[in-house]
């Protein structure tokens, strides 16, 4: 009982800090107003010729006049430039870990994004299980903590959601909306991609009571992408007003719940900045990767039998779609710069009725080539699909930017692999059996938050950037 106080009481002193702090911007504005002042005099010169043409000569004086004009214009001027204002800010994080627990492990996988059964709300874990559980996050934010006379690399930040999972045991499960944390950042490697050793403090409060220590060795962020090495301790509690899931109902806990954990991770769509990068406008914010996108759909037109939006013979030409979320194409460094390796968190083919693929972190390899400048792209890929699907799909793309957040394309290439009979449920009530499959596909694509860059704005082109930034201290 004093376990459980305490930690709500440490948890609920913290969290207060929230309200206090608050969160930071992502933009930052300075403004630099000052007065224009013109000053400009015009000299007109006058000759006024005496009666008959006379030479005045040397006693009389010289007839020429000489009309000045001073004119002074005066305005205000102002202007405004904009900074990133944020030491990270990213979109989803997974890690896999191990917890110590050998008989109720999920099974999560490297990176926790690859489960090795079929999940569901009744699965209480199996023994054998190296990775457990896992931790998960999405919408990260960090800013500046001005501690210690305005040391360089503390920050403080908010999650949108949290969850840690030792185990599958739902009543285990400790979840947070909008934890807070506190992090310090000792940099091994100050130039892009960064390595750092990064301690950090968070809590959670509200469903579940917890406290997270944890140290990490941090790679990246390049092109939105990190991997992450975890070593941590978690301690929390579970009210029985704290909701859990088991056996499709719910039930409620009343449950100290503490673990050690190591894990690996991986995040997308991830953005770190150093300090000295806060000093720098967004029009010279370095670019490492040709494309960055949170959602693309796609409509298609396969050689599919049936369509998978109906269970009848396919006549119609919109036989499926693609979905890709949190897309990243990292710029290689060679031969121009223009070849790149991408990925995405997850990708779902639906090429017809019992034909389906679905890959978490595919590996896409490709050539990006500008064919109008700050409009038009066109891009060959190769990309490998190794979990839960297995396949091989060769393609084309052409994009179109309509602004810096959307743009469209058109797409089209073969596919050839294997779905896999890892997913089931809901999966083949909707879209059917599928094994073995091979496809031609042509679509059209919309891209949302979604910016493509061109050969100005990628840092390996850049002359105008030092080639290591100077270091804040």
């Amino acid at each position: 009982m004093k376990v459980k106080k305490y930690i709500i009481g440490i948890s609920s002193l913290i969290s207060l800090l929230i309200f206090f702090v608050g969160c930071g911007s992502i933009t930052r504005e300075e403004k630099d107003a000052f007065t224009i002042t013109e000053i400009d005099t015009t000299f007109t010169n006058f000759v006024k010729n005496s009666p008959a043409n006379k030479d005045n000569g040397t006693v009389f004086p010289s007839s020429k006049e000489v009309l000045v004009e001073r004119n002074l214009t005066q305005r205000d001027s102002e202007y405004t430039r904009y900074y990133p204002d944020f030491i990270r800010l990213g979109f989803f994080e997974s890690i896999g870990i191990v917890t110590g627990n050998t008989d109720n492990g999920i099974g999560t996988g490297l990176f926790g994004l690859f489960p090795m059964d079929n999940i569901s709300q009744s699965f209480r874990g199996k023994s054998g299980k190296t990775f457990a559980g896992g931790i998960y996050r999405l919408g990260i934010g960090e800013w500046r903590l001005r501690w210690f006379r305005d040391a360089p690399n503390w920050t403080y930040g908010i999650s949108l959601f949290e969850a840690l999972i030792p185990d599958a045991k739902a009543e285990d499960i400790l979840t947070a909306i909008y934890p807070f944390y506190i992090r310090k950042r000792f940099y091994l490697k100050e130039t892009i991609p960064y390595v750092s050793v990064t301690p950090s403090l968070g809590v959670g409060l509200l469903p579940s009571q917890y406290l997270n220590l944890s140290v990490s060795l941090d790679g990246g962020s390049i092109g939105g992408f990190n991997v992450r090495a975890y070593l941590g301790f978690a301690v929390g509690y579970n009210s029985k007003a704290t909701p859990q899931i088991k056996n499709n109902d719910y039930i409620h806990s009343d449950k100290t719940i503490s673990f050690p954990y190591a894990g690996l991770g991986v995040s997308f769509l991830d953005f770190l900045n150093i300090v000295p990068e806060t000093l720098v406008e967004w029009k010279d914010y370095q670019h490492s990767s040709w494309e960055l996108g949170l959602i693309e759909m796609s409509l298609l037109t396969t050689n599919s039998k049936k369509s998978v939006f109906g269970d009848t013979t396919n006549t119609s030409a919109l036989s499926g779609f693609d979905l890709q979320i949190a897309k990243t194409n990292i710029a290689i460094p060679i031969l121009d710069n223009r070849f790149y390796v991408g990925t995405s968190l997850i990708r779902f083919l639906g090429l017809g009725r019992n034909t389906w693929a679905m890959a978490v972190m595919p590996i896409r390899v490709g050539y990006w080539h500008t064919l109008v400048e700050d409009e038009l792209t066109t891009t060959p890929f190769l990309e490998f699909g190794y979990y839960p699907s297995y396949y091989i799909n060769i393609g084309g793309e052409v994009n179109l930017r309509i602004s810096d957040n959307v743009n469209i394309g058109l797409k089209g290439g073969y596919i050839n692999g294997d779905s896999g009979n890892i997913l089931g449920g809901s999966l083949v009530n909707n879209f059917g059996i599928a094994n073995t499959f091979s496809n031609l596909y042509f679509g059209v694509s919309l891209r949302l938050i979604d910016d493509i860059f061109f050969e100005h704005q990628l840092r390996y082109n850049r002359r105008d950037l030092p080639k290591e930034p100077k270091i804040y201290k």
